[in-house]
């Protein structure tokens, strides 16, 4: 069951706003056919949870789809240079004591249960962070690169054992009215200002939402 959205694999949820079901999309072309053409603006990647037909009656297979879904890694690692002779790394790490583990089968023996958190999945836009937000000047070709095998983005999210043709994609077009305000050189008060002015407003839409959202495999903001 959904609350805000179907279980349809194209939605249109506004002018220039799409929300994509990958999971539901065969191939690569498929997917880049249903995405409009020539539009800019921003996109985002959530996270998918593709429950096993059986868990809804079987407690053994609803527990072990939990449990998996809990070790999978939640963001990409980072690290940095820590002066004057140190590197430090901050790793993802989900922990799940065998206390809740416990309370977790106990629960699953009850079908109402099962099925409540079945339905808090399918309606997970409403709880996660993106994975991932970016901006383009043509969203379809973006997309395409991403879902190339060489796509850095694609073996990111393959290393915390993420499939991205199985994430939601949310794409959002920049209105065409959106108009790039341009100033004279003599009507700017320094450089800084010169370069604002040229800031095209995908990329700002962009950072503003990162910022904002705090996308859990975007490496870095802006």
């Amino acid at each position: 069951m959904a609350w805000l959205y179907g279980n349809d694999v194209v939605q249109r949820l506004g002018e220039n706003a799409f929300l994509y079901d990958l999971s539901k999309i065969r191939g690569v072309s498929a997917i880049l056919n249903r995405i409009p053409d020539n539009m800019s603006g921003v996109y985002a990647l959530y996270r998918n949870f593709d429950v096993d037909t059986a868990a809804h009656d079987n407690p053994e297979v609803f527990v072990s789809n939990i449990l998996q879904e809990l070790c999978k890694p939640h963001c990409v690692t980072r690290e940095t240079r820590f002066p004057p002779s140190h590197r430090l790394i901050v790793k993802p790490e989900t922990t799940f004591s065998l206390k809740k583990q416990e309370a977790l089968k106990y629960y699953a023996a009850n079908p109402y249960f099962r099925e409540l958190i079945i339905t808090l999945l399918n309606n997970c836009l409403l709880f996660q962070q993106p994975l991932y937000i970016g901006k383009a000047i043509n969203i379809r070709t973006r997309i395409n690169n991403h879902l190339s095998m060489e796509s850095k983005l694609r073996d990111r999210l393959k290393d915390a054992k993420h499939n991205l043709e199985q994430c939601r994609l949310l794409i959002l077009g920049c209105s065409e009215n959106i108009n790039y305000h341009t100033l004279n050189n003599a009507e700017l008060e320094d450089e800084n200002e010169s370069e604002v002015s040229h800031l095209e407003p995908e990329a700002l839409i962009e950072d503003i939402l990162s910022r904002l959202f705090l996308p859990l495999f975007t490496i870095n903001y802006g």
